[in-house]
C-alpha cells in the first residue's frame, strides 16, 4: 500500500513538471530598457540614464557602462535605477544598462544607447507651458514645449517630478504631448530636450499642475 502511494505521488509530481508545474512559480527573468535625458550635448552636461526593468520586484543594483568602463551604479526602486554624470568625454559614446540580479530574478543587459558629446554643439534653450495649471482627475492636459531654434530636430521628453510621461518629435522647434492621468496632488512638469547631431540637450524650467479629485453630487428629488 505504501509503495503504490509513492509511486502515485511521485507519478503527480512528474505529470505537473511535464504539464505546467512550472507556470506555478513566477518568471525569474528579467529585461532592462535604458533611456537618457539626452543623446548629444556639450562638454560636461549633466546627464541622467534610466535602467526600468521588466518587474517592479527586482531588488538589487544596474551597472552603467560606457563601452567596458564602469560609469557608476544605481541601486533598483520599483524596478528602476538611475545615473547622473556629467563624466562623458567629448566623442561617441556606447552605454549600457546591466542588471545584476538578485536572489530569485535574474540578470539583464539592456541594448546600447549612442551618446555624442559635442564641444561645437549649438547650445539651446526649452520653455514649456500647459494647457490648463489645475483641473480634476482625468481633466485633459497638454504640455508644449518651445525649442529656441526652429532648426533643432529630434524628440522632448516630459516629467512629471522624475517619472517620464512620454516623448515626443520635434516640428519648428515645437513639440507636445497630451495625458489625461496625472495623478491627484500638485505635479512638478518639465521637458527636455535631447539635442541632435547639430544642437545640444537643455531642460525647461518647472511648472506647477494641481490636480484634485472629482466632486459627485447625487440630486435627492422630493
Amino acid at each position: 500500500m505504501l509503495k503504490t502511494a509513492i509511486i502515485a505521488v511521485a507519478l503527480w509530481l512528474c505529470l505537473m513538471a511535464l504539464t505546467g508545474c512550472a507556470n506555478f512559480f513566477p518568471d525569474d527573468t528579467t529585461t532592462t530598457t535604458l533611456t537618457s535625458s539626452a543623446t548629444s550635448a556639450t562638454y560636461e552636461t549633466s546627464i541622467t540614464f534610466t535602467a526600468t526593468l521588466s518587474t517592479t520586484l527586482a531588488t538589487g543594483t544596474v551597472t552603467f557602462y560606457d563601452g567596458t568602463t564602469s560609469l557608476g551604479t544605481g541601486t533598483v526602486s520599483s524596478g528602476v535605477a538611475t545615473l547622473t554624470t556629467a563624466a562623458l568625454a567629448i566623442g561617441t559614446h556606447s552605454v549600457t544598462g546591466v542588471y545584476g540580479g538578485d536572489s530569485t530574478y535574474g540578470g539583464s543587459t539592456s541594448v546600447a544607447l549612442s551618446i555624442v558629446i559635442d564641444s561645437d554643439l549649438t547650445a539651446t534653450s526649452t520653455t514649456l507651458s500647459a494647457s490648463v495649471s489645475s483641473g480634476t482627475f482625468g481633466t485633459s492636459l497638454t504640455l508644449t514645449a518651445t525649442v529656441s531654434s526652429t532648426s533643432a530636430t529630434g524628440n522632448v521628453t516630459f516629467y512629471d517630478g522624475t517619472t517620464i510621461l512620454g516623448t515626443s518629435t520635434l516640428s519648428d522647434g515645437v513639440a507636445t504631448f497630451t495625458t489625461t492621468t496625472l495623478p491627484v496632488g500638485t505635479n512638478s512638469m518639465k521637458a527636455t530636450y535631447v539635442g541632435d547631431s547639430s544642437y545640444a540637450t537643455s531642460t525647461s524650467g518647472s511648472i506647477t499642475v494641481t490636480i484634485i479629485e472629482a466632486s459627485s453630487s447625487i440630486g435627492l428629488a422630493i
